[in-house]
């Protein structure tokens, strides 16, 4: 169904393919080894290890287009990554000739396609014809033309063939280069634009993968997921996940992926209740249980909220009578709930209780002070300042940057936004310190615009981490986030993309955005764990991340905007991200790829607190 390949997650890919060959195998009675793709936005440089790992032998593409991509060696070429590779073809020509012309053909223009320079050179090609997008099968009148065209040829020398056969003629071929990297760059406003329908996807790729750990924790089959894996795959369409659809058929897609997702978690939440059913309950004032469905242990920032499950002043003890360092800190809702926030370490596929225990002991001081108050003393620890004893990880700090964007809803022909219009001005600034987290909370402004930000930072974890929550409404404009690394001008960064890494130029070129990037250089190393963005650029010592853009549904040059018309505009309101900032100074390692993966998994694991009693 030609899925978005750029945004999605490696186990979305597998399920695809599991379901494909499932229903050739059904219908058509052959499993495909063609992987078609001739209307996606390009495709990550992961592709080919996981289209050769789901039993894929050959790709066809169309985008980026010739004038798009000009370095690869040629239209038909060994696509590889770590050594697993599939023969691709990249349609000179496009997938239909046509458009909405049925009644007729130019044979003029047709002809000059068909004795193009290429083909007359290759022994082997590939020509598609049709009517139009997303399907559209050839008219009559192409039919009797390229049947009159094949007859005027010798004999065997072109007809009417299928993919697969072409690649078996094609793989025959002497020299058939190879590449690899990304086959970019082709609808880069694609990345970021309609963001609720790509955070809402990630969540719930997320959140099936979760769901079926629980499901395993607890000795379930995962097959119960199979209805919701459809539901998110079908909305991975190439139109719908990048964001170029229009109003309804957002509204809708986000509808369905909602519903998965809640389902997901749902069933996650049954599994792991039942899991823990086998351990009873001891404290008589009940217990929090905390869960971790990933398959190694992890020490993380933790937190819990409650009502009334609590007692002033009683120590905070662990499953095993351990007393564990906690901070109150303000709560989600200015009532009568209290919200507490710990560092620990959680065990694998398993849970660990905690609960306020025993009689309150009056020699334990009570934390005075829960809220924010004004001041930013917490700046230099945040360790974007210079200074004697202390680790430089950023040069200055954060920035908020508007950029213009004149482009349609694709960005066709971007390849680049750097048009800055201004940026946010910080209003003001508070901090909240204890013996857990300190953290400091500052509100941006710009024109009818907000930006709010909570830096906080952990006893015992080297790591910034920063929650935020943007309220948008401007007009087709770009939100950036700029973080200035020290000493980092290497001209390529390491990122995470769908299956693997992959090292893309710091050219200031956008780029698809999952997880974690990663900045080297010879005196630093750091790394940015993320949730919620989806595209990002980079260059000349300075990361960007593109948070919001805000463009208008389905807008397609050369379609001409009338300036009376109502214009429907999207992603505006509210947006909330979360990231975690590393570095290799402070982790005392360097943040390779393996622990960027567990630390992003961590990250994004829910962790869901379950409320026991006896």
């Amino acid at each position: 169904m030609e899925a978005d390949t750029n945004l999605i997650t490696e186990a979305s890919f597998r399920k695809h393919a599991d379901i494909s060959k499932v229903f050739t195998q059904k219908h058509f009675g052959v499993v495909s080894t063609v992987a078609y793709l001739p209307d996606t936005f390009g495709h990550p440089a992961t592709l080919p290890e996981i289209l050769a790992d789901t039993g894929f032998k050959y790709f066809v593409f169309s985008r980026p287009g010739i004038h798009e991509k000009t370095d690869l060696p040629a239209n038909l070429f060994y696509w590889e990554y770590h050594g697993k590779r599939v023969l691709a073809y990249r349609l000179k020509h496009g997938y239909s000739q046509y458009g909405q012309m049925v009644s007729a053909v130019d044979s003029g223009r047709l002809m000059s396609l068909l004795n193009d320079e290429e083909y007359r050179a290759n022994p082997v090609n590939c020509y598609f014809f049709g009517v139009g997008d997303h399907g559209g099968g050839p008219s009559i009148a192409e039919i009797k033309f390229y049947d009159r065209f094949i007859k005027s040829r010798p004999g065997g020398d072109a007809g009417f063939s299928t993919c697969l056969d072409f690649f078996k003629d094609a793989e025959r071929l002497d020299n058939i280069p190879v590449y690899s990297g990304d086959l970019h760059y082709h609808a880069v406003g694609c990345y970021s634009v309609l963001r609720d329908i790509k955070e809402t996807m990630r969540r719930c790729e997320h959140n099936l993968q979760y769901a079926e750990r629980a499901l395993d924790i607890n000795g379930q089959s995962a097959e119960t997921l199979q209805p919701l894996w459809e539901k998110v795959l079908f909305n991975q369409f190439h139109d719908i996940l990048p964001g170029t659809c229009s109003p309804e058929a957002a509204h809708q897609a986000l509808s369905e992926l909602g519903g998965a997702g809640a389902a997901a978690k749902t069933a996650a939440y049954e599994a792991l209740k039942s899991a823990g059913k086998s351990r009873p309950v001891l404290p008589v004032e009940g217990e929090f249980r905390i869960y971790n469905t990933l398959p190694f242990k992890v020490t993380v920032p933790l937190r819990i909220e409650s009502f009334v499950y609590y007692k002033e002043g009683a120590v905070f003890r662990d499953q095993n009578g351990k007393e564990i360092l906690i901070q109150e800190v303000p709560a989600s809702v200015c009532h009568r709930s209290r919200r507490w926030e710990f560092v620990d370490t959680l065990p694998a596929r398993g849970f660990k209780s905690y609960s306020f225990h025993g009689v309150p002991e009056t020699d334990k001081s009570v934390q005075d002070e829960v809220h924010f108050v004004p001041g930013d003393l917490l700046a230099a620890d945040l360790m974007w300042v210079k200074g004697k004893g202390r680790v430089s990880v950023l040069e200055r700090p954060v920035r908020f940057l508007v950029l213009e964007d004149e482009s349609d809803t694709w960005g066709h022909g971007i390849r680049c936004f750097g048009d800055v219009a201004g940026h946010f001005t910080c209003e003001s600034s508070a901090v909240l310190e204890g013996p857990v987290t300190s953290k400091l909370y500052r509100h941006y402004d710009y024109g009818r615009s907000t930006v709010d930000v909570i830096y906080s930072l952990y006893k015992g974890l080297s790591r910034i981490y920063f929650d935020i929550k943007v309220h948008w409404a401007e007009e087709h404009k770009i939100l950036k986030m700029e973080l200035s690394p020290e000493s980092i001008h290497r001209t390529n960064l390491l990122m995470q993309g769908p299956g693997g890494a992959i090292l893309r130029p710091a050219d200031g070129t956008e780029l698809p955005m999952h997880n974690w990037v990663r900045l080297k250089s010879d005196a630093s190393d750091i790394a940015l764990i993320q949730e919620g963005a989806f595209a990002c650029d980079c260059s000349k010592g300075r990361l960007r991340l593109t948070l919001v853009r805000s463009n208008y549904y389905g807008y397609h040059v050369p379609a001409e905007l009338k300036a009376a018309d109502p214009k429907e505009q999207t992603d505006q309101g509210e947006h909330r991200f979360r990231f975690c900032l590393l570095s290799g100074r402070l982790l005392k390692d360097k943040p390779d790829e393996l622990l960027l993966e567990r630390l992003t998994a961590a990250f994004i694991e829910p962790f869901p607190v379950m409320r026991e009693t006896p």
